[in-house]
C-alpha cells in the first residue's frame, strides 16, 4: 500500500485515498460513510472480504493508532449505489453523471468549475 494519502472534496467533507501496489485506489471507510450517512461497523455485512480491509500507516492511523478500515474501489460502487439514504443520493448522482462518464470519456476525472481556465484544467491534468 502507498502511504501517500490523496484527499478528495465532495461538497466539503474529505474523501482520503490511498493506492495499492497494482495502482488500485483503496478509500477510508470512515470518509465514505460520513458522506453517505452510514455506520462503519455494518460495512463487514456488505462488503465481500476483497472489498475491505484495514490499513496499517502510522500517516491515517486514528483512534489512537487504530488502523481504519478501507474499501476498494468495487466496494466504494457497492455502498454508494447500495444506500438508499437521503445523504447518498447526491454523492450517487455525483458519481454516476460526473465521475464515471468522464472517466469512460478520458480515462480520468478532474473536478472543474465554471471559474477555471482551460489552462487551469490542463496544468492539473499534467
Amino acid at each position: 500500500m502507498n502511504n501517500e494519502i490523496q484527499k478528495f472534496d465532495f461538497k466539503g467533507a474529505p474523501l482520503r485515498t490511498l493506492t495499492d501496489k497494482a495502482g488500485e485506489p483503496w478509500f477510508v471507510a470512515k470518509d465514505v460513510c460520513d458522506i453517505l450517512g452510514t455506520d462503519t461497523r455494518d460495512l463487514h455485512k456488505i462488503l465481500e472480504s476483497d472489498e475491505i480491509t484495514n490499513v496499517d500507516s502510522i500517516h491515517i492511523a486514528q483512534n489512537g493508532g487504530k488502523a481504519p478500515l478501507i474499501i476498494s474501489e468495487p466496494g466504494l460502487y457497492r455502498l454508494v449505489m447500495k444506500s438508499r439514504k437521503p445523504e447518498a443520493k447526491e454523492f450517487q448522482r455525483w458519481v454516476t453523471h460526473e465521475v464515471l462518464p468522464q472517466i469512460r470519456k478520458t480515462g480520468g476525472y478532474i473536478p472543474t468549475s465554471e471559474s477555471d481556465s482551460d489552462e487551469d484544467i490542463m496544468a492539473r491534468a499534467v
